[in-house]
């Protein structure tokens, strides 16, 4: 069987990986650029399993095969059209073992260019982890701060359409930094799928500076990586602000779609740090869907003072007030182009 590890597959120009793990464990350590076609679905694995620890290893691999073979037809069906677009046909797993190997083996056999990845997600994950300090070193940042609703995710995505490099660590964690910061999230959060997609960003990278949201060093229950942590602080440090009823403008738009439970649950995290009568306060301008006045009154009350207890750790290079959220974008994205040019001039002058 031809093995190939994951340093090598990313030489490859126009190989595919294809993941037959069940879609549950795709879903949380995604490998960025891979497609999920699993051989097992998530209760089917349980079942298997399950049979595997109280029954026998043999009666597992007859269930197994049941499985697989149900689905054989639909799983023929992706592969041949992903074989149509690419020259070769990766197959990982979890460890490299059983899953894997068998649907490797079959396509082989039917002519198909394939390759098994070798260790499967756990080799990856050792490569990456070992491999986003010696990337980030080429890197450097360009850190932009602000208070609770400047709305500094939305002006980087504006940055990104200008053609700034943004690595969007919020959107990555899914999660947004902050009591609420989980609200409206689609994804669970993965620290191994946060640490792939931020090797994936770090390789694939081509300015020698990268533009970061200020965060701390866990965003949710996910941590930066120590190496990119230790850049975003040493890096150069931007400061936007913007007056509060654009700042809750904002927040109102992040949080439209939210239920007024999951508004109360992060009000009740809130509630360690404040007064019982502010609490209650909070919780009465919520159940009455004032929505704009508990959001001024958070900002006030709770997140600008937690905010000031931490802007002067940092010297700020460029500090902009802004009343249009597009030329904000603009004037943060010269910056970039300005740094770049430098880096640029000084490169070709060596």
């Amino acid at each position: 069987m031809n093995l190939v590890s994951f340093e090598n597959f990313l030489k490859e120009k126009n190989a595919i990986l294809i993941d037959v793990r069940t879609p549950k464990e795709f879903e949380l350590d995604k490998v960025p650029n891979s497609v999920n076609i699993p051989v097992l679905l998530d209760e089917e694995r349980v079942l298997v399993g399950t049979t595997y620890v109280q029954e026998s290893k043999e009666k597992a691999k007859k269930l197994g095969v049941e499985f697989i073979s149900k689905r054989l037809p639909e799983i023929f069906e992706q592969i041949q059209e992903l074989s149509k677009k690419h020259s070769k046909l990766v197959f990982m797993c979890a460890r490299g073992g059983m899953r894997s190997s068998s649907i490797t083996s079959l396509f082989g056999s039917l002519g198909y260019k394939v390759a098994k990845l070798e260790g499967g997600y756990k080799a990856y994950r050792d490569f990456i982890i070992a491999n986003i300090p010696q990337l980030n070193q080429n890197f450097k940042y360009i850190v932009v701060h602000g208070r609770t609703g400047v709305g500094k995710t939305k002006i980087l995505n504006k940055m990104i359409d200008l053609g700034v490099s943004v690595l969007d660590l919020e959107r990555i964690a899914a999660h947004k930094g902050s009591f609420f910061g989980a609200l409206g999230e689609k994804l669970p959060q993965s620290q191994k799928r946060f640490d792939g997609e931020i090797f994936e960003f770090l390789r694939t990278c081509k300015t020698k500076y990268i533009v970061v949201e200020s965060e701390s060093k866990r965003i949710g229950n996910v941590y930066i990586p120590e190496s990119v942590y230790s850049s975003m602080t040493a890096g150069q440090h931007l400061f936007i602000d913007t007056n509060i009823p654009n700042r809750l403008d904002v927040l109102l738009e992040d949080y439209t779609n939210v239920s007024e439970n999951e508004l109360e649950e992060c009000i009740m995290k809130v509630a360690r740090y404040v007064s019982k009568e502010k609490t209650a306060n909070y919780l009465q301008l919520l159940h009455e869907k004032k929505l704009r006045e508990l959001g001024e009154i958070l900002i006030k009350q709770y997140y600008d003072p937690l905010y000031e207890v931490s802007i002067d750790k940092h010297k700020f290079e460029l500090s902009l007030h802004y009343t249009d959220m597009d030329e904000c974008a603009k004037q943060l994205s010269n910056y970039f182009f300005n740094l770049e040019s430098l880096e640029n001039t000084d490169n070709n002058e060596d």
